[in-house]
């Protein structure tokens, strides 16, 4: 029984919270486009994690779509069964490897993955994709391109005290790339060129190369306040709960500092609440950008 991402690299909720704001329902007609989903068709999601996507999909598609999710960390699996509620009973989610997908040849008509591809074997990955669609299906890439990432922060963004960094810097200062080498995390970073390249030599039909572009922007005026205090309090369980997962692993801090840090933490994202709730914008924001390659079988 898998559970190494979700307890040793990144935690269910902190997972869940940054696909919430990359699947944003005013992208779901771009997303369904570009990834080629209609209503009434069997779609998986590999590597579905907490099942954040599957559920957009339910929710997106309709009841006449079949959405699988599969991941190999039956804790997320677990979770994302729980929280696939009376509206998503057309979601399915099983345990399951990348490489050696539980599920028959020719039996889904689209195969979409989000950040996948960069820890496994490419090529081992898009053939399995392909083994289990239908002739004319598509297997959608998706990953992100932070080095495409727009970034702002305000002179009035509430800054890390030296006290918190200290304790930060004591907290990461293990070799994480240790890590990364021992799960292969970011081991396939996957070329923009050939990527593509290989999707033809693979024998797809059709590829396809696009892009999404969402904002991620606490101060826009579409957002009421509750939603931006959402925003930031989600960012807060996020770091908290990456901290969380540093302390169980490496015990970098006492109980003492600890403690320290989660109440300097609380003091710095207090600020920013008020912030929000006295009016005064900051304009930091965020500009993720998720590269997708697709190819029709």
């Amino acid at each position: 029984m898998n559970k190494v991402w979700s307890e040793e690299i990144q935690g269910i909720n902190t997972l869940d919270l940054s696909r919430e704001l990359r699947f944003r329902d005013d992208r779901k007609d771009l997303f369904l486009t570009l990834l080629g989903i209609t209503s009434e068709l069997t779609v998986v999601d590999i590597g579905c994690g907490p099942g954040t996507l599957t559920r957009k999909l339910s929710k997106w598609l309709g009841p006449n779509a079949t959405i699988i999710g599969i991941d190999r960390d039956i804790n997320f699996i677990n979770y994302a069964r729980e929280k696939a509620d009376k509206h998503h009973e057309n979601i399915t989610y099983i345990e399951g490897d990348a490489l050696n997908l539980p599920l028959k040849d020719n039996s889904v008509d689209a195969s979409v993955s989000h950040t996948v591809i960069e820890h496994v074997p490419n090529k081992e990955f898009l053939l399995e994709q392909k083994r289990i669609c239908r002739p004319g299906g598509r297997v959608s890439v998706m990953f992100a391109r932070p080095d495409k990432y727009i970034r702002t922060e305000s002179v009035e963004t509430p800054q890390l005290t030296k006290r918190e960094t200290e304790l930060m810097t004591k907290l990461f200062s293990h070799n994480s790339s240790d890590v990364d080498r021992k799960y292969n995390i970011g081991t396939y970073w996957p070329d923009s060129i050939e990527l593509p390249k290989l999707f033809e030599k693979l024998g797809f039909k059709q590829v396809f190369v696009d892009a999404i572009a969402v904002p991620i922007a606490i101060d826009d005026s579409r957002l009421i306040e509750h939603e931006k205090i959402v925003m930031v309090e989600n960012e807060k369980r996020q770091l908290l709960e990456t901290i969380h997962l540093e302390l169980n692993s490496y015990k970098t801090l006492t109980v003492a500092e600890a403690k320290d840090l989660k109440r300097l933490i609380d003091e710095r994202f207090n600020k920013r609440i008020k912030q929000i709730q006295n009016g005064f914008k900051l304009w930091d924001y965020t500009i993720t950008l998720t590269q997708i390659v697709s190819g029709i079988v």
